[in-house]
C-alpha cells in the first residue's frame, strides 16, 4: 500500500494543551483496487511558533502510526510505503 497524496485540513493550535490539532486525510494506492482516502485526527505538541515543516511531520507521523494500529497492518499483513515525493497541502492556521 503506499500512500500518494497527504492533506491537513482544519489545523489549529491550543495554547492550553501546548499542541497542534488536524486532520490528516492521505491517498492509499493499493494494486489491484480503487484508491481510498482515510482520514485521521492528529495532533502535535509544539508551541504556536514552531516551524511548518516540524509540525507536518508530526502529524503525518501521528496519522502513520494511528493507520499501522489499523487491523491488517498491526499483524504485518500489509506494509505503508510512503512517497516521499507525495503533495502535501495544507490550510492556514487558526489559534483555538
Amino acid at each position: 500500500m503506499k500512500v500518494s497524496d497527504i492533506d491537513i485540513r482544519e489545523l489549529r493550535h491550543e495554547a492550553r494543551f501546548g499542541r497542534f490539532l488536524g486532520s490528516v486525510s492521505m491517498l492509499i494506492d493499493r494494486p489491484g483496487q480503487a484508491p481510498r482516502r482515510v482520514v485521521f485526527i492528529c495532533q502535535a505538541h509544539r508551541a504556536e511558533d514552531a516551524p511548518s515543516s516540524l509540525i507536518t511531520y508530526d502529524l503525518v507521523t501521528h496519522a502513520i502510526d494511528q493507520a499501522r494500529a489499523m487491523p491488517g497492518f498491526r499483524h504485518g499483513e500489509e506494509q505503508i510505503d510512503m512517497d516521499v515525493g507525495a503533495r502535501v497541502s495544507t490550510v492556514p492556521i487558526r489559534a483555538a
